[in-house]
């Protein structure tokens, strides 16, 4: 038994909630749930929880491609991940989504509190614009041909064929993915966490705070 019982938080990290869980979940899953039993046979308390990532480009595409709402494909996926995870006997205390009022409502009071401290940018960017759907179109929303290599068929943020990275801006005779119509390109405002204010302190706190491995702090 340890000495000096700690509270532990532990999860995984989150699967997507576009599709089924693979092997490599899994796998991570078994082995943090292996850990978890072993610290609570130590005496330490420790909460186990984890979630599915409900937010994304990808479930939003494979909705529209199955007709039905990226609500009604969280909620059918949300029960096969607990499903397939209780058939491997993974103990979680808490399984929850990204997409709930608690994530909302935490989200919306970090982002409330940063604004207020003037530390939220707005920028104009410069993004493509699906005209028939009257929608932006995100890098996975977009195809075209690769501008490195000349692959085609590749989305607006990486070619599968060469590695390139690439803005969907890049592409070559771009193509809607929802729609296949030609975007036109249109600005839009964005805002941005203004990180170098927080440099200096950031970099004092990982390499004077303790708090982390040594390794990570280098």
């Amino acid at each position: 038994l340890a000495t000096d019982p700690r509270t532990m938080l532990v999860t995984c990290a989150l699967p997507y909630a576009n599709g089924s869980i693979h092997l490599g979940h899994m796998l991570e899953h078994i082995q943090a749930d292996i850990w978890v039993r072993y610290q609570r046979m130590r005496g330490h308390q420790v909460h186990f929880i984890c979630a599915d990532d409900a937010h994304g480009t990808p479930i939003m595409l494979k909705a529209q491609q199955m007709g039905i709402t990226p609500e009604e494909m969280i909620a059918a996926v949300s029960k096969e991940h607990q499903t397939d995870f209780a058939g491997f006997n993974i103990s979680f205390d808490n399984y929850h989504s990204t997409h709930s009022d608690e994530n909302r409502e935490l989200a919306e009071l970090i982002y409330g509190r940063l604004k207020a401290g003037g530390f939220i940018k707005g920028r104009t960017i410069t993004q493509l614009f699906d005209p028939e759907k009257s929608m932006f179109l995100p890098d996975r929303f977009v195809k075209g041909t690769c501008p490195k290599c000349k692959s085609p068929e590749q989305y607006g943020d990486n070619c599968d064929s060469c590695g390139a990275t690439y803005s969907p801006t890049e592409l070559i005779d771009p193509k809607s993915a929802v729609s296949g119509a030609t975007p036109v390109m249109k600005d839009s405002e964005h805002f941005f966490f203004d990180l170098p204010q927080f440099e200096t302190w950031l970099a004092g706190w990982v390499r004077g705070s303790g708090a982390i491995q040594e390794e990570m702090a280098n």
